[in-house]
C-alpha cells in the first residue's frame, strides 16, 4: 500500500499555532471523584467509596486529575460531508423483536436475524439493503414509529460541533433532502446542498435500532451493553461527490475552514468514482496550510469497497476515525484475507494497538484514532504530534460522548485501566500519562468515560471522533 500514499501531497502542511486552552469551556464536571466497589472510577454524581477500591490500576488517580484539569482549546470554523440524512430512532423493545418474528412484510426476517447478532455481540452494526422493494417495506414498517432526527455522520457531526462552541460549522451535503436541510439550518449550520430542494424527489431515512443490554443474552466474552443498529438504503455515489460545476464555489465557501470531518465514502460504487473522491479529498486538503482532512469509517464488508477505500481514500487524508470492528476488517484485507466480520469477544488492547500501526503504516496517514468500548488508542506522525494536547482531544471527546449518552453517573471503567496499564507494560514509560512511542509513531491511550443508564447511543462514536479531531493539533 505504501505507493498509495502519495496519490496527494498538498504543499505547506504546517503545523499549527500553539493556542492556550480556554479555561471557561467544558468546566462543568465537579473535582469530586469517588470509586465504585467495581473498581471502576466516578467522574460525576455521589461518590460510593466502598471496601477493596484501593487497588484500582496504578495511576488512575493521575486520571481522575486529568478528567478534571481538562479544557476545550480553541476551535477553528469545520466543514463537515457528505453523509447526512434522517435518523427515524426506534427503541427496541421484546415486543418489537417478537412482532418481527412473527411479520410477513418483506425483509422482516433478515432484518430481525441481522438486529439479535448485533444485540448478541452488542455491535454497533449496519445493514446496508440493497434491494429498494425490501427497504422500502421495512420504511412503510415503521413509518409512524420512533423519532426523526437529523442523522448520517455528517450530520451528527455538524450538530454537535455546533453545541461545543465551533465558531461556524458548514455542512456538505449533495442531494440532501429538505427535511434534513432544515434540521441543520435551524440549528444555525450553513449547509451546502449543491441543488434546489425541489430537484430533490425523495427524503434518504435510516432505521436506527437503539437496544439496551439483557433483551437477547450476550455472547461470551461480551460486556453487556446499550448499542445500536442501522438499516438503510443504499446512496447514489452523487451524495458523496460535489458536483464539477460546483467545485470552485465549494472550495472558496470552506476557504475558512481548518478541518474537515467526511463520511458516506462507503456508498461509492466504481473506480471512477473513488478516484473522483480522492480527486476532491485533495482539494479539501489545499485549500489551506493549516486544513486537516478527516474520514470517519463505517462497517462495510464488501471486499471491493474495502479495498477501494485503502487504495484511494485513506491515504489522501490527514486523520482516520474507526472502531474496532472496522480496524479488523481493513487489517484482514491488508494481510491478503477476505474480510470477515470480527469475533463478538474484544481483541486484546495491544493487539488492537498493532492493527492501528500497521494501519498508518500501509497508508501513510498521520493520525488514526480507535474508539472501541472502555478505552481509546491514538496513533500519531512523531514528526507532527503535540501528545499531551492529542491526549486531552481525547478525554475531551469521552466527556462529551458521555454527556451526549445522558444517564446518570459517568466511571472511567476498570476495563479503560486495564488497558492503559497493558499498553504502558510493553511499551514502557513514555512522556507523559498515556504516551507512548512506536518507531516513528506517537501512541495515546486514554480510558473513557462511560454513563450509566444511558438513553442514547447513536452517533456517540461521531461525537467522539469529531471532538477529538477539532480539539486536537497535528
Amino acid at each position: 500500500m505504501h505507493g498509495y500514499r502519495d496519490l496527494c501531497n498538498p504543499p505547506g502542511k504546517q503545523a499549527f499555532h500553539k493556542t492556550g486552552f480556554n479555561s471557561g469551556r467544558w468546566n462543568k464536571y465537579p473535582s469530586r471523584v469517588g470509586r465504585y466497589a467495581d473498581g471502576n472510577l466516578l467522574i460525576r454524581g455521589r461518590p460510593n467509596r466502598c471496601a477493596g477500591t484501593k487497588d484500582v490500576t496504578a495511576g488512575a488517580e493521575v486520571w481522575e486529575e486529568l478528567y478534571r484539569a481538562v479544557h476545550m482549546p480553541h476551535l477553528d470554523p469545520v466543514v463537515t460531508g457528505f453523509n447526512a440524512c434522517i435518523d427515524r430512532i426506534i427503541p427496541v423493545t421484546g415486543g418489537l423483536l417478537r412482532s418481527l418474528e412473527m411479520s410477513a412484510v418483506l425483509g422482516a426476517e433478515p432484518l430481525r436475524t441481522r438486529l439479535v447478532r448485533a444485540m448478541r455481540n452488542c455491535t454497533a452494526d449496519e445493514w446496508f439493503v440493497t434491494d429498494p422493494d425490501v427497504y422500502r417495506s421495512l420504511a412503510d414498517l415503521f413509518r409512524t414509529t420512533g423519532n426523526p432526527v437529523a442523522g448520517g455522520q455528517a450530520g451528527i457531526a455538524a450538530l454537535h460541533l455546533q453545541s461545543i462552541g465551533v465558531p461556524a460549522v458548514t455542512c456538505a451535503i449533495p442531494g440532501a433532502g429538505p427535511q434534513v436541510r432544515a434540521f441543520l439550518q435551524q440549528a444555525g449550520i450553513c449547509t451546502l446542498a449543491f441543488s434546489p430542494e425541489e430537484d430533490v424527489r425523495t427524503e434518504a431515512v435510516h432505521l436506527v435500532f437503539e437496544y439496551p443490554p439483557g433483551l437477547i443474552p450476550a455472547a461470551e466474552g461480551v460486556t453487556p451493553r446499550s448499542s445500536r443498529f442501522i438499516a438503510s438504503p443504499l446512496h447514489d455515489p452523487s451524495t458523496v461527490l460535489v458536483p464539477a460545476g460546483a467545485m470552485e464555489d465549494f472550495l472558496a465557501s470552506i476557504a475558512p475552514c481548518r478541518r474537515a470531518f467526511l463520511s458516506g465514502y462507503q456508498y461509492l460504487r466504481t473506480g471512477q468514482d473513488f478516484i473522483t473522491a480522492a480527486s476532491q479529498l485533495c482539494r479539501i486538503r489545499a485549500v489551506h496550510p493549516l486544513m486537516r482532512t478527516h474520514v470517519e469509517f463505517v462497517t462495510v464488508t464488501d471486499p471491493t469497497v474495502l479495498s477501494m477505500m485503502l487504495r484511494h481514500i485513506l491515504p489522501n487524508a490527514d486523520s482516520i476515525g474507526l472502531n474496532e470492528r472496522e480496524l479488523w476488517l481493513l487489517h484482514g484485507v491488508l494481510e491478503g484475507e477476505s474480510p470477515v466480520v470480527p469475533a463478538a469477544a474484544a481483541a486484546p488492547p495491544f493487539a488492537c494497538m498493532r492493527a492501528a500501526l500497521a494501519l498508518a503504516e500501509a497508508t501513510g496517514v498521520a493520525r488514526i484514532h480507535l474508539h472501541t468500548f472502555g478505552y481509546y488508542v491514538l496513533v500519531l506522525d512523531a514528526g507532527s504530534a503535540e501528545p499531551e494536547r492529542s491526549r486531552d482531544a481525547l478525554i475531551l471527546a469521552a466527556r462529551a460522548a458521555a454527556g451526549a449518552a445522558g444517564g446518570g453517573d459517568q466511571r472511567i471503567p476498570q476495563t479503560g485501566l486495564s488497558a492503559c496499564e497493558t499498553l504502558r507494560d510493553k511499551l514502557g514509560d513514555g512522556g507523559g500519562t498515556g504516551i507512548f512511542t512506536s518507531g516513528s509513531r506517537v501512541v495515546i491511550a486514554v480510558p473513557a468515560c462511560i454513563a450509566q443508564g444511558i438513553w442514547k447511543t447513536t452517533g456517540l462514536g461521531d461525537i467522539i471522533s469529531s471532538t477529538a479531531f477539532v480539539a486536537d493539533r497535528f
